[in-house]
């Protein structure tokens, strides 16, 4: 007879755990792009558009094809796995909250990861600062409208889809800037909006992104410095094949159940570098009221 999990090991815990990863685990999730399909489970689509331009057109003539550039590429798709054990004399004995550790363990793990995956992408793809260095000072109000001139000069829409994460020192660098601190501008309807603190301004959704360990997300070129991104949604992919998989299996020969967790997916640029910026900031700066 083959041994049977609780209930709330083979149904609670992969529905508990999908939540936790769509709504904490994955924070980025809602501030990247879509491919376009998978093939199978192995790839996934994403396409370049090129820019079309309208012309004038005089009676009787025939249409002239605008030969936009639109260029298909793949990318290969990443496994991640969490992997853990559930002994038999605690299942049974376990309170809801000691389930809740369970489930957000191997959820946040999972998103973590994903969102590991789109910094790296980011960071392979943009690697200059030239103009963006603010290294030499807090992180300000100023720095950020410069930040915005040289994103805007890539042509994106600024249509409210511009995102920078921020760890802790820099965030609240940019807030001790009186112009930013402002209820006006906090932020009420982003999907990650109670994840995090966020501010809505100058069109770019700023929020608090810190790291669980140094360098998960942001490259240090040097002491003391530390690189980040703004980007438009439109220029970053997230290809989500599989959220979360569960598999859970019985050992016998040690009374405990094994919990086996997957997800797949990949990240990627989508405008060949364009709307995204890679900036320096400090890591030892003061935090200043101005």
């Amino acid at each position: 007879m083959t041994a049977q999990a609780p209930e709330w090991f083979r149904t609670q815990y992969p529905n508990r755990a999908m939540h936790i990863y769509q709504e904490r685990g994955n924070r980025l999730r809602p501030t990247v792009s879509q491919p376009v399909r998978f093939e199978g489970s192995e790839k996934a689509i994403f396409y370049l558009a090129g820019k079309s331009k309208a012309y004038k057109k005089d009676r009787n003539q025939k249409n002239i094809p605008s030969n936009a550039q639109r260029k298909k590429f793949t990318v290969d798709l990443v496994t991640w796995t969490v992997y853990d054990t559930v002994e038999e004399w605690d299942l049974d004995r376990m309170s809801i909250d000691e389930r809740e550790l369970v489930y957000e363990g191997g959820a946040m793990a999972l998103g973590r990861s994903t969102d590991q995956e789109i910094y790296a992408s980011m960071a392979a793809g943009v690697t200059s600062v030239t103009g963006l260095d603010f290294s030499s000072g807090a992180f300000n109000a100023a720095n950020a409208l410069t930040l915005c001139s040289a994103l805007q000069k890539d042509k994106v829409p600024w249509d409210g889809n511009v995102f920078c994460g921020l760890p802790s020192l820099q965030w609240n660098q940019l807030l001790a800037n009186k112009v930013v601190n402002s209820a006006d501008h906090v932020g009420s309807d982003l999907p990650f909006v109670k994840a995090t603190d966020t501010r809505f301004w100058n069109g770019v959704n700023w929020f608090l992104f810190e790291e669980e360990e140094d360098q998960d997300l942001y490259p240090v070129p040097g002491a003391d410095k530390q690189d980040l991104f703004i980007w438009h949604k439109s220029a970053v992919g997230w290809a989500a094949h599989t959220d979360i998989q569960m598999r859970e299996q019985w050992h016998n020969e040690d009374d405990w159940w094994s919990i086996n967790m997957k997800a797949k997916g990949a990240a990627t640029l989508l405008q060949e570098g364009k709307g995204v910026k890679r900036f320096r900031t400090a890591t030892d700066g003061a935090i200043t009221i101005v």
